[in-house]
């Protein structure tokens, strides 16, 4: 048995190696990040937006491995439009080389030169579609139906595409619900950590905090929309590269393979024209029908997607609305209590100090009273001492007249112990007035007694010691010597 000749093959079309793309779009991200941290990239904006939540972190992430599988898909785009033009070169050449050969033994001849192609090209996407029809016409034996099986190879291959862009719908589905998610993560972070006293003393200062809290909040939905909206757009234009280049390859695979094995020999001459019209009319028929199946299922997934998108955003904003409206409520409520109880204890304590301030000014006005009726009393007392003293005034002139007259007549008496006598009364009248003045209060200090002599009493003195000394008669004692020192005495005499 003859050896079947082996064919390069290779991965299949439009694969994407996806832990490939997770680790090296993981360390890009890395390094995004170092580049922001060490300062060749620390920027203000980029610190806001893609530093400010671990949210906003996670859709960074997300958007380079959608931009590595992207790079991959272009990559791979560029490469095999360059292998594919090769490749057309190559079948063409042994096409045409290929003229001479029987046609129930062209699939076989072909395989045979296919194997001795360079490997990039048998790898190649057209490569693979052309392996792949020939393998099918070697194994049913006769060299028919060769339009079915590229269209049912094209058909693969665009699934296989479709297919290849999972990871991406998936990615440009998760970035906006991240921003989300960190929106509402962050409007609950900031309504929870609200301080009620503050928004009840300091209301300005509440808002402040508040408005920054959301300010956070709202950057990861704004960085995530953004990151999606370049995704998409990239994602589209690669999309429709893919699709091109798929296109390219059903018609250089129609072109080469369908007038090169087209024929059977076992056909008759007379019937082989109704079979290329009915091939070339299916050929048509298919091709129309894949163009209008693959724009009817973008359009579908366009139109699921919006309204996907469109249901979630309401869904969203409505939870969002109804968390906030619960928030702002609990928050106004606790407020407006503890605003109340503020005012009630403001109410007690004005009661408090406004009995206290009454209870203090009854007790000021009656010892005002008090003060009054003791002034009064003390201007009556007064006003009595007032006529007292003026009574003992009157009496102290009058005595000043006595104590005159009793020096007048004191000159005029001859007999020297009378006016001695005299005198010693006058003495202790007047130091009985002084007493009485002083215990009155007229006099704070005690008063001064009167000279002991007079001139009156020094010439009467004189002649009663002359009489005396003539008269034998001795000195009688001086009145401050026969005074008593006793006031109780002195008040009796």
């Amino acid at each position: 048995m003859t050896s079947q000749p082996t064919i390069t093959t290779s991965k299949p079309s439009f694969t994407l190696p996806l832990a490939t793309v997770l680790v090296i779009g993981g360390g890009l991200s890395i390094g995004f990040y170092s580049l922001i941290r060490l300062g060749p990239l620390s920027f203000d904006v980029l610190h806001r937006y893609c530093l400010g939540h671990p949210v906003a972190i996670a859709s960074v992430t997300l958007f380079f491995v959608g931009m590595t599988s992207l790079f991959y898909k272009w990559q791979a785009v560029v490469n095999q439009s360059s292998l594919a033009s090769r490749m057309c070169t190559a079948l063409r050449r042994l096409i045409t080389d290929g003229e001479e050969v029987p046609p129930n033994q062209r699939a076989s001849w072909m395989q045979a030169n296919f194997v001795e192609l360079p490997s990039r090209l048998q790898a190649s996407w057209l490569g693979q579609r052309v392996a792949r029809v020939l393998d099918l016409q070697i194994q049913r034996g006769r060299r028919a139906a060769v339009e079915r099986d590229l269209e049912s190879l094209s058909g693969q291959d665009a699934d296989a595409q479709h297919e290849s862009h999972a990871l991406l719908r998936i990615i440009n589905w998760a970035m906006p619900m991240l921003g989300f998610l960190g929106t509402v993560l962050g409007i609950s972070k900031t309504l929870g950590g609200l301080d009620t006293q503050l928004l009840a003393t300091e209301q300005q200062a509440a808002m402040d905090q508040l408005t920054d809290g959301l300010f956070v909040a709202f950057d990861t939905t704004a960085i995530a929309l953004v990151l999606t909206v370049i995704s998409m757009f990239v994602q589209f234009g690669i999309n429709r590269l893919e699709l091109k280049l798929l296109g390219r390859i059903d018609r250089n695979s129609s072109d080469t393979l369908i007038g090169f094995m087209g024929v059977d020999p076992t056909d008759s001459h007379a019937t082989l024209l109704a079979p290329v019209k009915e091939m070339a009319a299916d050929l048509v028929a298919a091709v129309n029908t894949l163009i209008e199946t693959q724009t009817a299922l973008w359009g579908r997934t366009i139109v699921e997607a919006q309204g996907q998108w469109q249901k979630w955003s309401d869904a969203t904003a409505e939870q969002t609305e109804k968390d906030i409206g619960a928030a702002l409520k609990l928050a106004f409520k606790s407020h407006t209590e503890q605003l109340q109880k503020v005012y009630d204890d403001v109410n007690r304590q004005a009661d408090s100090r406004a009995q206290q301030w009454q209870r203090t000014l009854s007790d000021q006005a009656r010892l005002a009273q008090a003060h009054q009726k003791e002034i009064c009393k003390q201007s009556e007392e007064i006003h009595d001492q007032t006529l007292a003293i003026r009574e003992l005034v009157s009496q102290t002139t009058d005595l000043k007249k006595l104590e005159v007259s009793i020096a007048d007549n004191l000159r005029q008496l001859e007999d020297v112990g009378r006016i001695e006598k005299a005198t010693l009364c006058v003495g202790e009248a007047v130091a009985v007035l002084a007493t009485s003045l002083e215990r009155a209060g007229v006099f704070r200090q005690p008063v001064k007694p009167r000279p002991k002599r007079t001139d009156a009493t020094d010439s009467a003195k004189t002649k009663t010691g002359d009489s005396a000394s003539l008269g034998g008669v001795q000195p009688t004692q001086q009145p401050h010597e026969a005074r008593s020192d006793n006031p109780a005495q002195r008040k009796a005499a």
